[in-house]
């Protein structure tokens, strides 16, 4: 059974659950899921009627990749001609109009994407609809509610088909290859931004193996610059490597629109006695974490797991950030499910994927991470980065 079959069938449950008559698509991510495509620019629309009808309407010169949904019927438009000047969304919405109003549909609900999402980017850049698409079913379907799919494309999102559970496997492999070029690059007197070229140049020669599109994001953060690596985001600096240094890397790979989302933590020479016993409570925390992933288990429960000992160790008010979030769809997403948070509400399901994170960071001095992305299984937890240990020495 291919991505698309499989995963329509989960999709078309929910819309009956739901009384959707036809779910229409524009987010890249939620034409992923619906289709098996990414979109480059924005410009698609992908509608799935509660027949199981589905239909992609994409410009012309990504028809070659929209190819990836071989079950769909695929519509292409010409966005930009040399006849007249057309606003983004004007072609797409004529025919998409079009389209729309052809459909035959049974009694339901129009749902589409009404809400603030996180998305991933697809391309240097994209449009993103919002208005006009709310705009656009009001008019081809004024006797009908629009409501909002935002949440039921989250927690689709948040459970994968085991043929995406391969792609974003395969991409958390070929993200191995920069790792590996971490521990030859990383070395006292280098910087930080040389360091990091180099890791994204050996993970660059793999990145397509295997994918239409693959890409990889790594930050290489030493010294207090580790420290910081608690904030939402990394930055790679010119800070020269010192002996003695915590050296972060960290990844996030795509491939055909799947994510990983991966941290290792290198040491410039032998490690202190201090850094010893952040890599002893980082170890122990992780593996605690992973024995309480299981089909049921509360979300909150593997957080508290990995946060009980690192507090044990005495590095609680050290681990300043959530022991992890939903992966694949998006890379750095917070809120995506489920959210391994102190708070969180969310059961872990098989089919889940997201990331582990213990960490320990103390201001102005170091920081410490070590970030594996896993799935929960029917009978616990698969890992899909098993590569170097915890802390590698150079």
């Amino acid at each position: 059974m291919t991505q698309t079959i499989q995963r329509r069938q989960t999709i078309l449950q929910a819309m009956e659950s739901a009384q959707i008559a036809v779910l229409v698509c524009f987010l890249p991510s939620d034409v992923l899921l619906l289709t098996g495509y990414w979109p480059v620019m924005g410009g698609t629309l992908a509608m799935l009627t509660s027949q199981g009808e589905l239909f992609v309407v994409v410009p012309e010169d990504e028809l070659e990749l929209a190819q990836a949904a071989p079950e769909a019927k695929l519509i292409a438009y010409k966005p930009v001609t040399l006849d007249r000047l057309n606003s983004p969304g004007s072609v797409l919405f004529s025919v998409a109009s079009g389209l729309l109003s052809s459909l035959r549909l049974p009694p339901g609900a129009v749902a589409t994407s009404l809400q603030d999402r996180w998305q991933p980017v697809s391309y240097l850049a994209g449009h993103r609809f919002l208005t006009e698409i709310e705009a656009l079913l009001h008019h081809v379907f004024p006797d009908r509610s629009i409501v909002s799919a935002d949440s039921m494309m989250e927690s689709l999102q948040s459970i994968k088909t085991e043929p995406e559970l391969q792609k974003l496997r395969h991409c958390c492999t070929l993200a191995s290859a920069g790792f590996e070029q971490a521990s030859r690059a990383i070395a006292a007197g280098r910087r930080e931004d040389e360091v990091a070229a180099d890791i994204g140049s050996a993970f660059a020669r793999v990145a397509q193996d295997g994918f239409e599109r693959g890409w990889g994001y790594f930050f290489c953060m030493s010294g207090p610059n580790s420290a910081q690596a608690s904030g939402a985001y990394a930055r790679t600096r010119r800070r020269v490597i010192e002996a003695g240094d915590l050296v972060m890397v960290h990844a996030n790979t795509v491939g055909d629109g799947f994510w990983s989302d991966i941290t290792r933590t290198f040491v410039v020479g032998q490690p202190s006695d201090e850094q010893r016993r952040m890599v002893d409570a980082i170890a122990e925390a992780r593996a605690a974490a992973l024995d309480a992933i299981a089909p049921g288990a509360l979300a909150s429960e593997v957080d508290r797991a990995a946060r009980n000992v690192l507090a044990r160790h005495g590095f609680g008010s050290n681990f300043k950030h959530a022991t992890g979030h939903g992966v694949g769809f998006a890379a750095a997403d917070p809120h995506a499910h489920p959210r391994i948070h102190p708070e969180s509400p969310d059961l872990l399901a098989a089919g889940m994927t997201f990331n582990i994170e213990p960490a320990i960071y103390f201001d102005g001095v170091q920081g410490m991470r070590h970030c594996d992305v896993v799935a929960c299984s029917e009978t616990g937890f698969d890992l899909l980065t098993p590569f170097q240990p915890p802390l590698a020495h150079l």
